[in-house]
């Protein structure tokens, strides 16, 4: 009940800080907002009135509490269930607290920026039972219809003010929690990629204390333009607290919201802001992991973002394990978990017996990087394991020779540029300090998954035609 009650308070105090606070109140029809559980949000004080209970004695309670104390007052229950298909309209009448009363009412869900039901709200607007339903009446209901539908946009704007940060007019924490869970669901059940950007402003209290606050507030309301201009419609951005503020990109792998974050900083770095001031940020970047839940989720992103201040700021750094982690969660019974199964095999014993210690030299590598092995170790393994896909190379082609397959030139160019673009990263990670990871990718991805299992198995028939003439020529 506490947890209700704290929330029916936050709605209600939203709301009254609203301009839309007089219209409802003064309002003649009935209004009633309850959670998904149940418990009244907010009721104005018709509804209250109506009820026989003050405003602050409804609210927090659930609605069976409140329905089963007051005599004929069923016809007044918003029950939030019953509006999952959408609005319905009701004519309903009965004898409330020994007055009997005739209403059109109406039902609708209260929707948050994904078309997700957050509550429910009833208006209830009495007409005059006795009333034949001729052609006047009918005009008349009709104007009541349209004055719900007025009061229905009004309420679904007062939801959105209880989920924006005044200053900025971006989303707050609350929006950003609930639609972090709607995108992790979405995860869990279906696969779809999502990643959390964290940015922060560069040295914002020295340009608070060198400006004011008035200076620094007007810098923070650009700063979220500048981001919302950088980012796609179905991406949010969320003032998590002073100068914090959170990109959540759905359908967004970790090397998307990379390049999404470099672009939100370079826009950012060459804008101007308050009185002519040039704003640079810092942003953190990790992708959601199954299973993690939020809290893991956004320290991930915090720590690179850490990170990138460390690094000097006006820099992205991203959470490259959570990349890894989420792209073999997605993956899990596909060729990039890198398990070796007897159907990838060839027929050809020297090139098969390559292949799979591809397979598990690759698992080496990986199992480094996940397990935080030394930057030594692990170089090592990236160096043996090149040299194994180089000596890979050069022995199919030889056996390609040998058999005749065609297009083994075309084949043959294709190593040439697998190797040298591994030999270039390669290269990164030993002067620049580049992620192993990316390298890891690259082999996974381009040399095993789509080179080894892909244009290879072109191949073996050719190889296999190759073994069973062999076979009968020693057999005659």
């Amino acid at each position: 009940m506490s947890g209700n009650r704290s929330l029916s308070h936050t709605f209600e105090d939203d709301f009254r800080e609203s301009l839309l606070h007089p219209l409802i109140e003064q309002s003649p029809t009935l209004i009633a907002v309850v959670s998904r559980k149940g418990a009244y949000l907010f009721a104005n004080a018709q509804f209250a009135s109506t009820i026989g209970l003050p405003v602050d004695e409804l609210l927090g309670r659930h609605e069976n509490d409140v329905l089963r104390r007051v005599d004929g007052a069923e016809l007044l229950r918003v029950d939030a269930l019953a509006t999952k298909a959408g609005p319905a309209s009701f004519f309903e009448e009965g004898r409330i607290r020994g007055r009997r009363r005739r209403f059109m009412t109406v039902r609708y869900p209260l929707r948050n920026s994904d078309g997700e039901a957050i509550a429910t709200c009833l208006t209830a607007t009495e007409v005059v039972a006795s009333q034949p339903c001729d052609d006047d009446t009918r005009a008349s209901l009709a104007s009541v219809e349209e004055r719900n539908g007025e009061l229905q946009r009004a309420l679904e704007q007062m939801e959105r003010l209880a989920y924006t940060d005044r200053l900025t007019g971006a989303w707050n924490r609350r929006h950003l929690e609930d639609s972090a869970l709607i995108e992790m669901s979405r995860a869990e059940r279906h696969g779809f990629p999502v990643s959390m950007l964290i940015i922060d402003v560069d040295h914002f209290k020295a340009l608070n204390d060198s400006h004011g606050h008035a200076v620094g507030d007007r810098v923070l309301v650009g700063l979220v333009c500048c981001i919302r201009s950088g980012i796609r419609r179905a991406d949010t951005v969320t003032r998590w607290g002073g100068e914090e503020f959170v990109v959540l990109a759905p359908d967004t792998p970790l090397h998307e919201a990379e390049r999404l974050a470099h672009k939100i900083r370079d826009h950012i770095a060459a804008a101007t802001f308050g009185e002519n001031l040039a704003v640079t940020v810092s942003i953190g970047v990790a992708e959601y992991e199954c299973g993690a839940g939020f809290e893991p989720w956004f320290a991930n992103a915090d720590r690179a973002l850490y990170k990138a201040k460390s690094a000097g700021r006006n820099s992205v750094v991203c959470d490259q394990l959570t990349g890894l982690r989420a792209s073999l969660g997605r993956s899990r019974n596909a060729p990039l978990q890198l398990n070796w199964r007897e159907a990838y095999r060839g027929g050809h014993p020297l090139l098969d017996g390559q292949h799979e210690r591809l397979f598990e030299h690759a698992n080496l590598l990986l199992d480094a990087i996940v397990c935080g092995a030394p930057r030594e170790e692990t170089l090592g393994i990236v160096q043996q394991l090149l040299d194994e896909v180089r000596r890979h190379f050069i022995d199919e082609e030889r056996v390609h020779a040998e058999t005749g397959v065609p297009d083994r030139r075309a084949h043959a160019a294709e190593h040439a540029r697998l190797l040298d673009k591994a030999d270039g990263m390669y290269a990164l990670i030993l002067h620049d300090d580049a992620p192993a990871i990316e390298l890891f990718q690259f082999l996974a991805y381009d040399v095993i998954a789509q080179h080894v299992l892909g244009a290879d198995r072109r191949t073996f028939p050719y190889l296999q035609k190759h073994d069973d003439s062999h076979d009968e020529r020693v057999s005659n």
